[in-house]
């Protein structure tokens, strides 16, 4: 009997007969698979780790498979990177022959779109997939892309049927349809992430405009700024800097997550790093990664992202905000445009604060 046979009679009430234990095994197997895509389904949008895992353990539970793995593409990776498991433990030939499972099939799946069968059934003359699958200790593999929007976002796989079939067609329609779950959970979960961003953005420039009104002291002002943009951005760091244009350095004027005494320690000149860069040219940088721009000049051998708007007062310079990821593409465009308003909100209270003088 099909999987999808028995999912018909498990969702449209044809119940298989009660003298076949293994029908019923298959039933029951296919009725908590279903559950736990519907508790997937209903968890919270912004709570996404879980609702995959739900989901890689309900494919496991429905295809009747030893083991099921979601992976997914990630900043700065060449190769998917595994989000959730289920089944029997990930034994070590997974990681020694990840590069080779990622260039032979993972990559294949995400050029094409399509899904894969490995099976001794489906294979015919070409070996090299099965034997593959051999070293790494499965017997019978199923691959489908999960998709978002935007196109691929990873790959469900599936292996080892438990009841030794080789899988087929049937079930890569299965997979694939879990393979949508996730993708929508993904997509969920996104959209949750630029609603709560836009709340979380209204709120703090809100709690910056209020504190311009009644607070004296800039200091205060300076560090608030720098604390909002940095929680807001999730940012590892992040300072204020003002120009000193007598001198031509850079002076921390706020900072956050790097340390009180970087504020005498670092001294940065006009043109020198990409917060010099930014002071001298006046215009907003988004580095993905620091170790492939040449303007970088490392304080922390972490940083992988920095992003870095000018404080200006009308044409002129007064001063930078910047902020530092210990991630690669941490940063979006989006939100460098938030901290250019950040930028300028500093730039209005360096101005009630009469630190520009005359300018």
């Amino acid at each position: 009997m099909s999987v999808f046979s028995i999912l018909r009679q498990a969702l449209f009430g044809n119940p298989p007969h009660a003298e076949n234990p293994k029908e019923i095994a298959l039933a029951a197997a296919l009725t908590s698979g279903l559950f736990e895509v519907s508790e997937a389904m209903s968890t919270r949008v912004d709570d996404v780790q879980r609702s995959l895992d739900l989901i890689t353990s309900a494919t496991a539970s429905v295809l009747r498979v030893e083991r099921c793995i979601l992976l997914l593409k990630a900043p700065g990776e060449e190769m998917l990177v595994v989000r959730a498991l289920a089944g029997l433990p990930r034994g070590k030939g997974f990681e020694k022959y990840r590069q080779e499972m990622h260039d032979d099939l993972f990559a294949q799946i995400l050029s094409s779109g399509q899904g894969m069968i490995v099976s001794e059934s489906q294979m015919g003359s070409d070996r090299k997939l099965l034997r593959l699958m051999h070293r790494v200790g499965v017997k019978g593999f199923i691959a489908a892309p999960v998709r978002g929007p935007s196109g691929v976002l990873g790959v469900l796989g599936a292996a080892t049927p438990m009841d030794g079939r080789s899988p087929g067609d049937t079930d890569l329609k299965l997979l694939s349809v879990m393979a949508n779950f996730a993708g929508v959970a993904l997509e969920n979960a996104k959209m949750v992430t630029k609603l709560d961003r836009k709340a979380r953005k209204l709120a703090a420039i809100f709690a910056i405009s209020k504190a311009l009104n009644e607070e004296k002291d800039p200091s205060v002002l300076f560090q608030l700024i720098v604390d909002r943009a940095t929680e807001l951005m999730g940012a590892s760091s992040g300072s204020m800097i003002l120009v000193d244009r007598d001198t031509g350095v850079l002076r921390i004027e706020a900072e956050q997550g790097l340390g009180e005494s970087v504020k005498s320690e670092i001294r940065l000149r006009i043109g020198e790093g990409i917060t010099g860069y930014v002071a001298q040219e006046g215009v907003p940088i988004l580095v993905t990664d620091v170790r492939i721009d040449t303007r970088y000049v490392e304080a922390n051998p972490n940083v992988r992202s920095e992003m870095a708007v000018p404080i200006k007062w009308g044409s002129e310079v007064v001063g930078v905000i910047n902020l530092d990821h210990y991630a690669v593409e941490a940063f979006s465009e989006e939100d460098l445009e938030l901290l250019n308003a950040f930028g300028n909100v500093a730039a209005v209270a360096l101005r009630n604060a009469d630190i520009l003088g005359s300018r």
